[in-house]
């Protein structure tokens, strides 16, 4: 199954990256800790919801800040067996609905997130 386009856009996000990358290390780590952040709200959001199913695979779901976007993503490997669909289980589960259930709080961490980087910059 083909991953669903549930996201949240920011424009200008892959530039403001960019721009901060050639900053010092001290400044990149607090961008991407801000940003982490916001995913995180997503990320223990769906743990929780997958809880139930597999504490294992609940527990493997990660934040990641990368230049295309803040994803959270199954830290595991794919593994081969009785579930060819564990991966889209674990998307339609946990992971999309925690993203549409929390989309306010991410947007407003987001904007959050935003402010103290600017402020970090305007130091």
């Amino acid at each position: 199954m083909a991953p669903r386009g549930e996201t949240l856009r920011i424009k200008g996000y892959r530039e403001f990256l960019r721009a901060a990358a050639k900053a010092e290390k001290d400044t990149r780590k607090e961008v991407r800790a801000a940003f982490r952040e916001v995913g995180e709200i997503v990320r223990a959001d769906a743990a929780q919801r997958f809880e139930d199913k597999s504490p294992k695979t609940a527990g493997g779901f990660r934040t990641r800040v990368r230049q295309r976007g803040v994803s959270v993503e199954q830290k595991f490997r794919k593994t081969t067996g009785k579930r060819p669909d564990w991966g889209a289980i674990q998307v339609n589960d946990a992971l999309v609905p925690a993203l549409t259930d929390k989309e306010h709080e991410v947007e407003a961490a987001m904007e959050d997130a935003i402010d103290r980087v600017a402020d970090h910059f305007e130091r």
